[in-house]
């Protein structure tokens, strides 16, 4: 029983070590995710409309996650008056959206989520300029122009998922393979 115990503890340990070296080694690698999330009030701008005016101000929040490599890999908004709610899943109009992520700093970027302009299906623009968070839309029906100029926004770097999940892989495949190496040498 008690090999059986210090087998366990041992390989207990070999695990976290392996799971402490995993997040060290990808954050040293410099894969991480940043992500942007925002929440505010939007005071309305500006707008022309077909049907029943926007609303004068609505609270909003969302993020943005991309890469060390500036491409974008998850949203989304939330505008409480508008009922609305966008995201890469969001199906507006029976269309996907079709999304561009554009960097300029880690202060300035733009998002536009386009569900086919052309088609009379809205194009929203998502744009954070300093403290700044601008949002529209323009479709055939009509376009508002939404701004938070003191919006509250929080940006966090954490090591990409799929990183740590790949080296804990690679680390637990190394400390199986050391173990059966051990316990032949053994028989």
């Amino acid at each position: 029983m008690g090999s059986n115990m210090q087998t366990l503890i041992r390989s207990t340990t070999i695990g976290f070590l392996s799971l402490g070296i995993a997040f060290c080694a990808s954050s040293a690698l410099g894969i991480t995710l940043t992500t942007q999330k925002f929440s505010g009030n939007f005071t309305l701008v500006d707008s022309t409309t077909v049907g029943e005016p926007f609303p004068e101000s609505t609270e909003y929040s969302g993020f943005v996650a991309y890469d060390q490599k500036n491409s974008l890999r998850d949203w989304e908004v939330n505008v409480k008056e508008l009922n609305l709610s966008l995201n890469p899943d969001s199906n507006d109009f029976g269309l996907k959206p079709d999304t561009t992520f554009t960097l300029s700093s880690l202060s300035n970027w733009d998002l536009r989520i386009d569900f086919g302009i052309a088609f009379d299906a809205p194009l929203y623009t998502l744009q954070r300029e300093s403290k700044t968070i601008n949002f529209s839309r323009a479709s055939f029906g009509g376009f508002f122009n939404y701004s938070d100029p003191d919006a509250n926004i929080k940006v966090t770097q954490v090591p990409e998922p799929s990183t740590i999940f790949g080296s804990l892989a690679f680390l637990s495949t190394i400390t199986i393979l050391k173990k059966l190496r051990w316990q032949h040498r053994l028989e």
